[in-house]
């Protein structure tokens, strides 16, 4: 190769090796963003993330204005002129509605007057009379048509000429410990009263006046004599449950009421021929 050869393939390359260096520096400052003194078109605008903390509200009002008309206030004469409380003192489980109480709760099941309460509200009455929630007409005689001593359950039926509003039953097999919960009935005669709390327990055993009771809702909803077979609802307005004994010595609520699952009670309602 003659010197002028030489000469020109290293002016070739020297260009060359040029060329390369002029790119990669382009390629530093117009694609790769330097911090602090990039400029804003360079820079990407960071995207804003809304995070919430919050939950959907619950609407209490909406789930009892759901169930309140169908709830009903049960009164009635003593079936015997012998009965009495239980005995106090040991005996720290009773009855949300005492024999001789003459008052209890209840629900609407069916259009026709067919109403879900308590085997031990049902059978102490004689004369049992069912006040409607907003009807100005009186109470109602009512007559017996199912009983289950062995759940405490009982049905009982008025005729009023015109349907009549009802609850609607929920699945108490979903319910689970802490979910809110709401009870409705008539506790001391005051007809419509609401009480909320949650779930405290799903499966509890009680003996209640030597009986076990088995599977019981346990609620901090505040119960008290005459709630007996008025409706445990959940949050959306469904019954879960029938409310059925208290934890209470001197038959004042201390924090644990204790209601029966609304599935325990679908098998009677089936043998009733509506």
């Amino acid at each position: 190769m003659t010197k002028s050869s030489l000469k020109i393939f290293f002016l070739f390359l020297l260009a060359a090796l040029t060329l390369v260096q002029v790119v990669c520096l382009l390629s530093y400052y117009l694609v790769i963003p330097k911090t602090g003194a990039a400029s804003a078109a360079s820079v990407s605008e960071p995207v804003a993330i809304k995070v919430s903390t919050s939950f959907p509200a619950i609407d209490l009002g909406v789930a009892v204005a759901r169930v309140r008309p169908a709830v009903v206030y049960i009164t009635g004469h003593p079936a015997t002129a012998t009965s009495s409380p239980p005995p106090g003192g040991t005996i720290a489980f009773t009855p949300a509605s005492l024999p001789g109480d003459k008052m209890g709760s209840g629900m609407i099941i069916d259009p026709a007057g067919y109403i879900l309460t308590n085997h031990h509200v049902a059978s102490v009455m004689t004369d049992i009379r069912v006040s409607l929630f907003g009807h100005q007409e009186g109470a109602y005689a009512a007559e017996i048509v199912a009983l289950d001593a062995s759940k405490d359950l009982a049905v009982i039926k008025i005729n009023t000429g015109s349907p009549l509003p009802v609850v609607t039953l929920g699945n108490s097999d979903l319910i689970e410990t802490a979910d809110e919960v709401l009870a409705v009935g008539c506790p001391f005669s005051l007809e419509q009263s609401v009480s909320h709390g949650i779930i405290s327990d799903t499966k509890r055993t009680v003996n209640i006046d030597g009986r076990d009771y088995v599977d019981l809702i346990q609620t901090d909803a505040a119960v008290n004599s005459g709630n007996s077979g008025g409706p445990l609802i959940n949050v959306a307005g469904e019954v879960i449950g029938i409310n059925v004994a208290i934890f209470a010595p001197n038959r004042v609520y201390c924090g644990v009421g204790f209601a029966i699952p609304v599935n325990q009670a679908k098998s009677l309602l089936r043998k009733i021929k509506y």
